[in-house]
C-alpha cells in the first residue's frame, strides 16, 4: 500500500512530466480503438464490399498497433530519463532496485487504467463521427455504427502488452544504474563528435541511388518492384544523413576561422555540434515521419480524386452492354435478341467490336514493332486494343479511309515512336496518329495502352485470328489452349433511365465468370464498387497520416524539452561572461530555426525525388492526370508544412520558457 501511495503522489507532483506520456498512451489507444472499432463492427456487413473494406482496416489497424508500440516506447523511455535523478534519490534514501521497480509498476498501471478509460470513452465517440466520413466516402448508406466489445478487448490487450514492455523498459533502466550514475544520467554533457566521413559518405551514395531508383521508373510494375528497395534505403540514407553529414558540415564550419568566431555563429556551431550526436536519430525520426506524412496522405487524395475521371473515361454513356462469342456475327445477334426482349430504343444503340492482348510491344531502330517479340522486357509489355474505322466513325470519330494494311494510332496511355508494326506476319502501316478517340472507353491498367483502328471487321477477324494461330503453335501441348486464346467483344454504348439501367444490370450483372452471356455493367455500380476500395484508402491514409503528424509532433515536443534543459544552463553561463539577451535571443532563433526546419525541407526534397515514382504507382488504377497529382502533392505538402510551422511555433515558446527561467 505504501508503494501504492507513494506512486500516486509521484504522478500527482510530476503531472508535467507524466503529461506527455499520458497523452501519446490515451491518443494512441484512442486511434487503434477507432479503426478496430470500425473494421470488427457488425455495420461493416450493410455496406456493399464488406470484406475488401475490412481487409482494408485491418491491414491499417496493423499498421497503427506497430506505430503504437514505437511513439508510445519513446514516450516512456523519454519520462524514464527525466526521472532517472528521482530514482536515484529513492536509492541514496534506503529503497533497492526492486523497490523503485514496484513503484514504477504501480505508476504504470495507473497510467494504463486512465489510458484504458479515457481512451475508451474517446475512442468511442470519435468513432462514431469518424464513421460517418468513412461512410460517405465509399458512397455507403448505412450509418449506425454498433460498438463492438472485440474491438474493445482487443485494444485493451494490445495496449496491456505495450505496458508489460514499458515495465521491461523500466526495470532494465533501474537494474543496469547505480545510485550515483542515475543521479548523473541526465546531467552528462556529450563529447564532441567526431567527423564520420564514412557515414556521409554512405548516406550521400544510398540518397543519391535512392533518388535515381525514383527518378528513373519508366512503368507503374517498375515502380512497385523498387518501391520497397527505395523506402529501405532511403532511410538507412536519412539517419545517416543526420549521423555523419551534419556533424561533417558543422565541423567544416567550426574549422573556417572566419566563419566560426562571430558570436552569432560560435554559439549556434558549437551547441549543434555537441547535442547532434544525440539529437541525430530524432531529427531522422521526424524527417521520416513527415515524409510518410506527404507520401500517404497525397497518395490517397489523389486516388480518390482521380478515380472519378477515371470512371467517367470507362463510361462516355451510362450503361455499356457487352457480349463475347464466337464472331462478331452471334455478338450482335445476341446483343440485338437482348435489346428486343428488354425493349431498349434501337435508335440509341452504338455498337463496336473489338479485342485486346497484352504484349511485349519494343519498338526498333527502324521504327518498327515486330511480334511476338523476343527478348521482353518489363517496360515494354503493353496493352494493343483493335477497333474498327466504321465503328469509331458511327460513334463520332473523323478518320481517313483505311486499306486492309493499314491502320490508325491512338495512344491512350504511354509512348512508343512506331511507323509500323509485323503482327505475325502480317505488315501494318500506321499512316495517321489521333489525339484521342470520342466516345471509346479508355481501358485503365498497369501497362502502357495503345489502339489501334483497322479498316473493317473482316481484318479485325484476321489479326485476331493471327495472334490465337500463334497463341496455339506456342502451346501444342496444352489440351486446354483455347482458354487462353483472345476473343473479339462486341460492346454497346447507352444512356438509359435510372430504373431501366438497373433492371437490365439484374437480368445480366456484370461477372466476367459467366461466359458466352450477356453482361451490362453500369457507370453507378463501376462507381459505387471503386469507390468502396477507394473512400477506405483515404480513410486509412487520414488516419496514417494523422497518427505520423501525431509522433512526430511529440518528439519535437520532447526534442525542445530536453534542449531546453540542456541549454538553460549555458545560455546562463554566456550572460554571465559578457553576451547580452538580445544576442542571445538571437543565438536562440537561429539554433532552433536550423534544427526545426531541417526535418521539413529534407522531406520535401525526399518527397519530390520521390515524386515520379509515386505517380507511376497511381498509374496502377488507371490514374494518369500527372497536373491533378501534382496539385494534390502541392496542397498536401503545404498543409502538412502550416501544421509543421503550428507545431514548431507552439512547442517552440516552451523551450524558451525553460531557458529563460
Amino acid at each position: 500500500m505504501f508503494y501504492l501511495k507513494l506512486a500516486f503522489q509521484n504522478i500527482r507532483k510530476s503531472l508535467s512530466n507524466f503529461s506527455p506520456f499520458l497523452l501519446a498512451t490515451t491518443s494512441m489507444f484512442a486511434i487503434t480503438l477507432i479503426l478496430s472499432n470500425i473494421a470488427f463492427s457488425k455495420s461493416l456487413d450493410q455496406l456493399k464490399g464488406a470484406d475488401a473494406v475490412r481487409t482494408l482496416m485491418k491491414f491499417g489497424l496493423v499498421i497503427i498497433v506497430l506505430f503504437s508500440i514505437i511513439i508510445v516506447s519513446y514516450s516512456y523511455r523519454f519520462l524514464l530519463k527525466q526521472r532517472t535523478r528521482e530514482f536515484g534519490l529513492y536509492n541514496i534514501l534506503g529503497l533497492n532496485k526492486r523497490n523503485i521497480a514496484t513503484i514504477s509498476f504501480w505508476e504504470l498501471l495507473m497510467t494504463f487504467v486512465v489510458t484504458a478509460i479515457a481512451g475508451t470513452a474517446f475512442g468511442l465517440i470519435f468513432s462514431e463521427f469518424l464513421y460517418l466520413i468513412f461512410v460517405h466516402l465509399i458512397g455507403g448508406n448505412y450509418f449506425n455504427l454498433k460498438v463492438s466489445f472485440q474491438a474493445i478487448l482487443l485494444t485493451l490487450l494490445v495496449f496491456a502488452a505495450i505496458f508489460a514492455l514499458l515495465m521491461l523498459f523500466a526495470i532494465m533502466t533501474i537494474k543496469r544504474n547505480s545510485a550515483i550514475s542515475l543521479l548523473k544520467d541526465n546531467t552528462r554533457s556529450e563529447r564532441e563528435p567526431r567527423g564520420r566521413l564514412v557515414m556521409s559518405i554512405l548516406s550521400i551514395v544510398m540518397l543519391a541511388v535512392t533518388y535515381y531508383l525514383a527518378l528513373s521508373v519508366q512503368g507503374p510494375i517498375e515502380a512497385l518492384m523498387k518501391f520497397f528497395i527505395a523506402v529501405i534505403l532511403v532511410i538507412i540514407g536519412t539517419y545517416l544523413l543526420y549521423i555523419g553529414v551534419t556533424i561533417f558540415v558543422l565541423k567544416r564550419q567550426k574549422a573556417n576561422k572566419n566563419y566560426y568566431y562571430k558570436p552569432e555563429h560560435f554559439i549556434t556551431t558549437s551547441s549543434m555540434l555537441y547535442r547532434m550526436k544525440t539529437n541525430a536519430v530524432g531529427l531522422a525520426n521526424i524527417t521520416i515521419l513527415v515524409t510518410m506524412t506527404f507520401v500517404t496522405l497525397a497518395t490517397s487524395v489523389a486516388l480518390y480524386v482521380g478515380v472519378q475521371k477515371v470512371v467517367a473515361e470507362q463510361f462516355p454513356k451510362n450503361t455499356n452492354i457487352s457480349y463475347t462469342g464466337k464472331n462478331i456475327d452471334e455478338n450482335k445477334a445476341a446483343l440485338n435478341n437482348f435489346i428486343q426482349e428488354n425493349g431498349v430504343d434501337h435508335t440509341k444503340v452504338a455498337p463496336y467490336s473489338t479485342f485486346m492482348v497484352m504484349t511485349n510491344f519494343s519498338v526498333g531502330a527502324d521504327k518498327k514493332a515486330v511480334l511476338p517479340a523476343e527478348n521482353a522486357k518489363m517496360n515494354d509489355y503493353s496493352v494493343i486494343r483493335f477497333v474498327t474505322r466504321d465503328d469509331m466513325v458511327k460513334l463520332g470519330n473523323e478518320l481517313p479511309e483505311l486499306a486492309p494494311n493499314q491502320v490508325v494510332l491512338y495512344k491512350a496511355f504511354g509512348d512508343r515512336d512506331v511507323k509500323s508494326v509485323d503482327w505475325f506476319g502480317e505488315n501494318l502501316e500506321i499512316v495517321k496518329e489521333v489525339p484521342s478517340l470520342k466516345n471509346l472507353p479508355k481501358f485503365p491498367g498497369v501497362f502502357d495502352v495503345f489502339v489501334f483502328v483497322v479498316s473493317d471487321e473482316q481484318e479485325l477477324t484476321k489479326l485476331n485470328d493471327l495472334n490465337n494461330q500463334d497463341t496455339i503453335k506456342n502451346n501444342p501441348d496444352n489440351p486446354n489452349v483455347v482458354d487462353f486464346t483472345t476473343p473479339i467483344s462486341t460492346e454497346i454504348l447507352i444512356n438509359l433511365p435510372i430504373k431501366e439501367r438497373e433492371a437490365l444490370s439484374k437480368k445480366a450483372p456484370n461477372d466476367v465468370n459467366q461466359p458466352n452471356k450477356v453482361i451490362v455493367s453500369t457507370e453507378k455500380e463501376s462507381r459505387e464498387g471503386i469507390m468502396e476500395f477507394t473512400g477506405g484508402f483515404l480513410f486509412i491514409g487520414f488516419m496514417l497520416g494523422l497518427t505520423f503528424i501525431l509522433g512526430a509532433a511529440l518528439i519535437i515536443y520532447y526534442k525542445q524539452i530536453s534542449e531546453g534543459a540542456e541549454d538553460k544552463r549555458s545560455f546562463r553561463i554566456l550572460q554571465e561572461v559578457g553576451l547580452t539577451k538580445k544576442e542571445v535571443k538571437k543565438s536562440i532563433d537561429s539554433q532552433v530555426l536550423i534544427v526545426f526546419f531541417m526535418p521539413i525541407i529534407v522531406s520535401i526534397i525526399h518527397f519530390a525525388a520521390a515524386f515520379v515514382m509515386i505517380s507511376k504507382l497511381i498509374n496502377i488504377f488507371g490514374i494518369t492526370d500527372i497536373g491533378m497529382i501534382a496539385s494534390v502533392s502541392f496542397i498536401t505538402i503545404l498543409v502538412i508544412s502550416v501544421i509543421y510551422y503550428l507545431i514548431y511555433r507552439k512547442t517552440s515558446k516552451i523551450y524558451y520558457r525553460i531557458v529563460e527561467r
